[in-house]
């Protein structure tokens, strides 16, 4: 007698059964108000909200160029963006991020453009 080899593979259900499955759920990505105005050439201010607590903020910052920024050693930071969280000055969390400037002053506004 000789045996046949068993089936390995199994069919596929025509329906699919999808309540088995729980749903993922929606990834959540906060809003942040910004707005940016020109001051000088190289001067920014940047309006916005504070992303933990909504404290409309209006911050300075210069934009680094070749002209206004020193060459850097190369060091083991190298390739890694300047980066400046800057800190609310009501709640003292990081209210925004900024790359490639400094930051020159920090105001809180009396009340929010967006608002």
């Amino acid at each position: 007698m000789e045996r046949q080899p068993a089936n390995m593979t199994k069919q596929i259900p025509e329906k699919s059964d999808d309540s088995q499955w729980p749903e993922e759920p929606e990834k959540f990505y906060p809003t942040q108000h910004v707005q940016i105005l020109q001051i000088s050439p190289t001067e920014q201010r940047v309006i916005c909200e504070c992303q933990n607590c909504n404290t409309p903020l209006s911050i300075e910052v210069v934009i680094a160029t070749p002209q206004n920024t020193k060459p850097k050693l190369k060091s083991k930071t190298e390739g890694k963006p300047d980066f400046d969280g800057v800190q609310c000055p009501n709640c003292g969390k990081g209210a925004i991020s900024l790359v490639g400037c400094t930051v020159v002053t920090i105001a809180q506004l009396a009340e929010s453009p967006w608002k």
